[in-house]
């Protein structure tokens, strides 16, 4: 059986990304989403600046669906306050659940953001750990807990999800939450070309490897001007193979 490798973008959809919005898609996101083969399904979470909105669209194999997804989104709100970062991890952690036995998963989670994350610990959920080698439970949350955007990245390496980062500046607190869900710390990262975006932060896991390889290649064509926008379905979960979904509000 192929391998199954699923993907999860988490954006600040706040009007602190706005400006920059069309740049990280066309320089970045489309590169990556356009490189991998079809043994990828994509899923979108959207985080606000605000706790306990986050809003999420359902899976699909579409890449052409997929980034009109990430085209439509709006960005209002929120101004340039800090953003509900914890609540966007901990929502893609919990839409990536643990595989069954004898089944191979790659997870890839990127974070979009231009704001900080909100400083103080906030009711998150965190979805179970295991044993993979010997299959036992070694943790069982079903409850939310307090939880900061930092230490909630730790999960990222124990659930073997890889969180890569993009930022339209150079936030420390964002590199840190980078460095926190690294599996291995003692690595050092290879660096990503940024020429073109100079001010940008830009950090990629080491196991997305073909995030990487996409960012090292030429540039592809760009979302065309005139691409009719689809909206997300935040309500399901399930994946999209057909029609695309239906609108999300854009009010707060």
């Amino acid at each position: 059986m192929a391998e199954i490798k699923k993907l999860i973008i988490a954006v600040e959809g706040t009007g602190a990304m706005g400006p920059f919005w069309r740049t990280i898609l066309s320089d970045y996101l489309e590169k990556i989403v356009r490189f991998i083969d079809s043994l990828y399904i994509f899923s979108l979470s959207h985080l606000f600046y605000a706790a306990c909105l986050v809003q999420r669209s359902g899976w699909t194999r579409n890449v052409d669906t997929f980034l009109q997804w990430l085209s439509a989104i709006p960005f209002s709100g929120g101004g340039f306050n800090d953003a509900a970062i914890a609540e966007g991890l901990s929502e893609a952690l919990m839409m990536f659940p643990i595989s069954p036995s004898g089944i191979e998963c790659q997870r890839h989670c990127i974070l979009v953001a231009a704001s900080n994350p909100y400083p103080l610990p906030t009711p998150v959920y965190r979805p179970q750990l295991q044993n993979l080698e010997r299959g036992e439970n070694i943790e069982a949350e079903t409850e939310n807990h307090l939880s900061d955007a930092e230490t909630l990245a730790k999960s990222f390496a124990q659930c073997s999800v890889s969180l890569s980062i993009i930022c339209p500046k150079q936030l420390p607190k964002l590199r840190a939450i980078y460095n926190a869900g690294k599996r291995n710390q003692r690595t050092t990262d290879p660096p990503v070309d940024s020429a073109k975006n100079p001010h940008f932060l830009v950090l990629i896991s080491e196991n997305f490897m073909e995030a990487r390889a996409a960012l090292s290649r030429p540039g592809v064509t760009n979302l065309a001007s005139n691409q009719s926008p689809v909206k997300m379905d935040i309500a399901s979960v399930n994946l999209v193979t057909g029609a695309p979904p239906t609108s999300i509000p854009s009010g707060f």
